[in-house]
């Protein structure tokens, strides 16, 4: 072997060792780091179109730039996350004051509703042995759970870090990412080129094509599908009804979790005597969930990856499943290219498509 080749190997297996243990010692930061690239390629053409204008935002460093980007994120992220905490607050200061008036006034004193509902008495005796004599929710769901709930807080609490943390990772990265974006840009498909293969450029810009056509498909038709399921809610007078309705369709593609979410505040409309809200909250929901999350959503994430909508579909789902909420975005990218590769590989004669 030439002596040049099997010190490049060398080298290569030197590099290989150091790769490894950086990835190694940073596997608590790395899907923080992982949706900070996510995030990145999603609104790099905006950010393009940014420092490409004419506005004060062009004349601005690189630095200043994307530090503005990503503190827009920031705020975007920070706001629903912080609205949402809010509302659970709320939600847990007036469930803790019902049940310390219930306490207060003796045992048996169940919401009326449930004389309408089947097993209604069995409902009613299990409220007055487990929750009319309590004196907050989270004595409630203690009792209940046997007393496991209270060791079950700081584990949660714990986990609540992880992810402020894997958040703050993620603006760190996105910022690097979004400042150095142009030097990664050009750099890129000569060392894919060099490494690999130069078709292999392609396959990259595919992939990044897709993830940005599956965001925008989730994000934007999430966002809407979560206002038409948010307004019934709203002007019914659910509580937390467009914090709910934005969840239910942003996330609307995990299996049954629309329903699960939407369901019980249009029960909750429905015994509380808002009957047609609650008539026009379960159209709502047949319409967003059959046709907006089946069909349209499909569709238009298609339209950017190039694959039919029961594919894009499972390649959500099990990246959902696999990866957490990051694989919701890249799943269809990774499905995407391995269909184009296996359609190169498979199809093309001789595997040598250009």
């Amino acid at each position: 072997m030439d002596p040049k080749t099997k010190s490049h190997k060398a080298y290569i297996v030197f590099a290989a060792c150091f790769m490894l243990a950086a990835i190694f010692i940073l596997q608590s930061f790395l899907f923080g780091l992982l949706w900070g690239v996510v995030m990145a390629v999603s609104i790099w053409p905006l950010y393009e179109h940014v420092a490409q204008g004419s506005g004060r935002l062009s004349r601005l460093s690189e630095g200043a730039r994307a530090g503005l980007m990503a503190l827009l994120v920031a705020v975007v992220f920070v706001g629903p996350t912080a609205y949402g905490i809010y509302e659970l607050a709320n939600a847990y200061a007036a469930g803790s004051n019902y049940l310390a008036q219930s306490s207060a006034q003796g045992a048996g004193v169940a919401p009326s509703f449930f004389s309408y509902l089947p097993f209604g008495a069995k409902m009613s005796a299990f409220w007055l042995e487990n929750i009319s004599n309590s004196s907050g929710v989270v004595d409630v769901l203690n009792k209940l759970s046997n007393g496991k709930l209270l060791s079950f807080v700081p584990l949660l609490w714990s986990q609540a870090m992880d992810k402020i943390l894997a958040m703050t990772v993620m603006l760190v990265s996105l910022f690097f990412m979004l400042k150095h974006g142009k030097s990664v840009q050009s750099r890129y498909a000569g060392v894919l080129a060099y490494w690999v293969e130069e078709r292999s450029v392609r396959y990259v810009d595919s992939a990044i094509e897709a993830l940005r056509g599956t965001i925008n498909g989730v994000v934007l038709v999430g966002a809407f599908e979560g206002v038409l399921l948010a307004l019934p809610l709203v002007l019914g007078g659910v509580q937390a009804g467009l914090l709910i309705g934005l969840a239910a369709g942003l996330l609307g593609v995990i299996p049954m979790l629309m329903p699960l979410l939407v369901l019980p505040c249009l029960a909750y409309l429905y015994l509380s005597g808002q009957t047609t809200w609650a008539i026009v909250g379960a159209i709502d929901l047949a319409l967003v969930w059959f046709v907006f999350e089946n069909i349209v959503k499909p569709q238009v994430i298609g339209k950017r990856v190039r694959l039919n909508s029961l594919l894009i579909l499972m390649a959500m789902v099990g990246g959902l499943q696999t990866l957490g909420l990051v694989g919701l975005f890249l799943g269809p990218a990774f499905v995407a290219v391995a269909m184009e590769l296996a359609r190169d590989l498979f199809w093309t004669q001789g595997g040598d498509a250009s």
